[in-house]
């Protein structure tokens, strides 16, 4: 840690437990990183979780890999990531060996509620994302039950999100309490430690501003009208109190969702349309004019938006057409004064050229480039011209992938060049679609759309490539886990991480000298991965390799990667294409950890509406630091709520009503329920695959037992009785659809007295699966989903179904189903085999089951003493009524099948 801070902040966390909130992009993953870097040079067994997302896991974890290599851990010391393919007993040799190991909550409570995982030897927990942690969520019950069984080891939480923290009245106290820690640390920017290290070294920051072109006013002026208008509709049918434009989905997931059933179909679609039209305002700075108004068009071949029908509207799509061409009958004399007079001659032929191919003559191109790319050629002409420092790398950072490519396209091609493609393009697939409109127009018995006709190839490619960024971070991990264990890959890391090399002297209209580099792993193909490394094999000799591109070369590269570029590329000039407050922070980290590196930084910011976004950022964070301050101050921390005492209070975990209280139930008289012996718990079976819900948290919290099994049939089992099956209303219309709910109903009829569908809802939604338009109708379809719940209940008389509000609920429903039952019993429960016993393949039971005379008694003992189906046709009388234990009358049965005897 180069920083003075960062050691301060490590020393703090690691004496105590806490939770340490950080400003954005301040390296809180340097923290996280120094703990991973001591626990990983010992034997000590530490579990790391993050609350986000299994894919942010992942990414976590090749990012610390690698930093851990460069700091020089061994191969075979490095955190181990825990997925589906590890078998338990694999699992237990592993956890007592010690070490860092990255898992998702659901697989590490399954092995704590196991015991595959030595609780009493576990260190500490380290959790990323901590302010994502709910009641209900599966970390709270992982962190619950490593507490209530081991005292000593620690936990350290982390977070560089502060405005999650203060959206709601007491959060902050209450997610301290999911955490089971009693310390915060706030570290804002403005802290004095923080500002005195990163203003020492300040980078040479030059902040360009520069204004919208005055088509592209006239647009927003458009989108902004009509979003007032919208929600000012918006207000009055729904009777809402002011709110922030800026947080709107935050604020209406406040105030709606709880009344969401009652919101009519008018206030949803303006909901909708507020949504649409700020992405809009947002594409308007970063998509060119042609793939803007292709997008407009895409809209309004939509016909659902209500706002397509204002005057602001209709100014909209005019703007916008203007921006890529104009009509003859306007006013010529005004067309051409923002045209580029070295562009002139050429752009009116290619003009004339594609006219007609259009056979469209009344159209004169327009094709107006966003500012900021000549704000951005006369910047890199000024560093291409700045003799006064030693030319080296320009990083150019934009918000994403599309960016990229579009900076990618204008730096080659130059603006004239790349929006004459995109237009070419676009028009070429707009008559695609015309041609398939009419041609579905003459089909009138089929109907059915072509998927080309409305599909977008932008968005297919991101699509595809996303595919490939998860394949390939699929292939990142597979390797680090080989050299774990000695079998290291041949080849480069950093090209094994995807870096492309492009040499790019042969552009038109562009900077003439540098080089362009894309570092944009997912637009890398296999065959280009493959011959960079074969290259790298060849030469054995980077440094050689890597001088094909002689400096000054430009890299340009979306910022949600931006965590090691710096490092990596360590550039001397940095443009921020696209202003973000966290990259502005990590730019400054990096000054003061290089001061000697001369670094120039570039902030290209529209005046306006951009510039005022970015103040607003820092706002709102400073705001929140604020409240978090005089919070902390305020906080009532209960003297056990670390849980490091003997004894744990579960009353004051738990969320529901402590289970030994007496209520009143109407079906029986106003009796009091039985109370449960001393002691004694109740039990509830569940299915393994259910932790990825939040069922199993609740009912933990409601004083069950949970006992996790791989269950052939039903996902809980509350008695010897009563199996269930839990769906969620998504869920439930997925089943029906593919018929595997009724195979479900039909085993669990078949094995016990009480088959249970349970239709649980989100606590958020509304209490009711059906439209509300569908009941008041005179008839209901046999594809509705009350049909199809109706034919269910009527295939199967004795399967009862119950509805419950929220998981809460199902906890309270399970109460009175378990009233007078006996406690279920895992050792009688039809359960499928562990996926590494080969004794016991779940397929073959699935053939064996089908044959007469095979029963579940007798099926184990198939297994064990036949090798296959062919074995088992062989045998003789005598033999195969052995291997049944001596039951003549399935022995008959299954003799005379394979004999044909009859």
């Amino acid at each position: 840690m180069k920083l003075e801070f960062y050691k301060e902040i490590f020393d703090g966390c690691f004496k105590n437990d806490g939770f340490v909130v950080m400003g954005n992009g301040l390296g809180i993953h340097n923290i996280i990183l120094g703990f991973l870097k001591w626990y990983s040079d010992s034997s000590d067994l530490v579990l790391f979780l993050d609350c986000k997302s299994n894919e942010s896991l992942q990414n976590s974890y090749l990012f610390y890999c690698e930093r851990l290599i460069n700091f020089g851990i061994k191969y075979s010391s490095l955190p181990t990531l825990i997925n589906q393919e590890h078998s338990g007993s694999s699992k237990i040799n592993m956890y007592l060996k010690g070490g860092v190991y990255f898992g998702s909550a659901s697989i590490l409570v399954l092995d704590f509620l196991t015991k595959r995982m030595p609780c009493h030897l576990i260190s500490g927990i380290i959790l990323n994302n901590a302010h994502l942690i709910t009641d209900t969520s599966i970390e709270y019950l992982l962190i619950k039950l490593f507490r209530q069984y081991n005292k000593k080891g620690f936990i350290k939480a982390f977070t560089n999100e502060p405005n999650y923290l203060v959206d709601e009245l007491g959060k902050l106290q209450r997610i301290m309490k999911y955490l089971h820690v009693g310390k915060l640390f706030l570290w804002p920017r403005f802290h004095q430690n923080i500002s005195c290290i990163l203003d020492q070294h300040p980078p040479d920051l030059i902040e360009l501003s520069i204004q919208l072109t005055p088509t592209m006013k006239k647009i927003e002026e458009s989108l902004n009208q009509t979003i007032k208008s919208c929600i000012i509709q918006l207000k009055t049918k729904n009777n809402l109190v002011h709110f922030d434009d800026d947080l709107f989905d935050t604020m209406i997931e406040q105030q709606l969702k709880p009344i969401w059933s009652k919101v009519s179909n008018y206030s949803k679609q303006l909901i909708s349309s507020i949504k649409l039209l700020k992405r809009l305002s947002s594409n308007l700075l970063s998509y060119d004019c042609v793939t803007f108004y292709h997008l407009l068009l895409m809209i309004k071949e939509d016909q659902i938006q209500t706002w397509l029908e204002n005057k602001e509207a209709t100014q909209l799509f005019k703007n916008s057409q203007e921006r890529v061409y104009k009509l003859k009958n306007n006013n010529n004399k005004n067309n051409n004064n923002n045209n580029n007079n070295k562009n002139t001659k050429k752009k009116s032929e290619k003009e004339e050229r594609l006219v007609e191919d259009l056979n469209d003559k009344n159209r004169i191109l327009e094709l107006e480039e966003n500012p900021k790319w000549n704000l951005l050629y006369q910047i890199l002409k000024e560093i291409e011209n700045d003799n006064s420092v030693e030319q080296g790398t320009t990083l150019i950072f934009v918000k994403d992938e599309r960016t990229v490519q579009q900076l990618y396209s204008y730096l080659n091609d130059g603006g004239f060049n790349f929006l004459l493609k995109k237009y070419e393009k676009f028009y070429e697939n707009h008559k695609i679609q015309q041609e398939i409109k009419k041609e579905l127009q003459k089909q009138q018995q089929q109907p059915q759309p072509t998927a080309s006709s409305n599909s977008n190839p932008f968005y297919s490619y991101n699509f595809k490539r996303k595919r490939n960024f998860r394949e390939n971070r699929k292939q990142l991990i597979s390797e680090t886990l080989k050299k774990k264990k000695n079998q290291t890959p041949n080849g480069s890391t950093l090209f094994n991480m995807g870096i492309s090399l492009v040499d790019n002297s042969n552009r038109t209209n562009s900077v003439p000298n540098p080089k362009i580099i894309d570092l944009d792993q997912q637009h890398m193909d296999d065959q280009k991965l493959l011959s960079n490394i074969n290259l790298v094999q060849e030469s054995n000799d980077f440094n050689q390799f890597y001088q094909i591109l002689t400096p000054p070369y430009i890299v340009i590269h979306p910022i949600e990667s931006s965590l090691t570029i710096l490092d990596e590329i360590r550039p001397t000039n940095i443009i921020i294409y696209d202003p973000d407050v966290a990259l502005v922070r990590q730019i400054e980290v990096y000054k003061a950890e290089n001061p000697g590196i001369p670094l120039r930084v570039y902030l290209m910011t529209y005046s306006g509406t951009e510039e005022y976004r970015y103040i607003q950022q820092l706002n709102r964070e400073k705001n929140s630091f604020e409240k978090l301050i005089r919070e902390k101050s305020n906080l009532v921390i209960d003297s056990n709520q670390e849980g490091k005492l003997d004894e744990i209070d579960q009353s004051k975990l738990e969320i529901l009503d402590n289970s030994n209280v007496s209520y009143r139930n109407s079906r029986i008289g106003g009796l009091k329920r039985t109370t449960l012996i001393p002691g004694q718990k109740r039990k509830v079976i569940i299915d393994s695959h259910e932790f990825k819900s939040s069922l199993p948290v609740v009912l933990h919290n409601h004083g069950y037992e949970i006992i996790p099994l791989r269950l052939e049939m039903g996902d809980y089992i509350a008695s010897p009785y009563h199996c269930i099956e839990r769906k969620s209303v998504s869920d439930l219309i997925g089943s029906f659809s593919s018929g595997r709910l009724y195979t479900q109903i039909e085993a669990m009829n078949r094995h016990y007295r009480n088959p249970i569908l349970l239709i649980e809802f989100d606590l958020n939604q509304p209490f009711y699966f059906v439209p509300l338009e569908e009941i008041s109708q005179s008839f209901i379809s046999i594809q509705s989903l009350s049909s199809k719940l109706v034919i269910l209940t009527k295939a199967f008389p004795r399967l009862r179904v119950i509805w419950s509000r929220s998981s809460y609920s199902t906890a309270n429903i399970y109460d009175r189903l378990k009233e007078g039952q006996p406690e279920p019993d895992p050792s009688t429960v039809n359960v499928i085999p562990e996926t590494d016993d080969d004794n016991y393949n779940f397929n073959a039971q699935d053939v064996l089951k089908n044959l007469p005379g095979v029963t579940d008694d007798n099926i184990k003992s198939i297994m064990d003493n036949v090798d296959d189906l062919y074995h088992l046709s062989k045998l003789s009388f005598v033999e195969l009524k052995k291997i049944l234990k001596n039951d003549e009358k399935n022995t008959n049965l299954l003799f005379n099948f394979f004999n044909d005897i009859e």
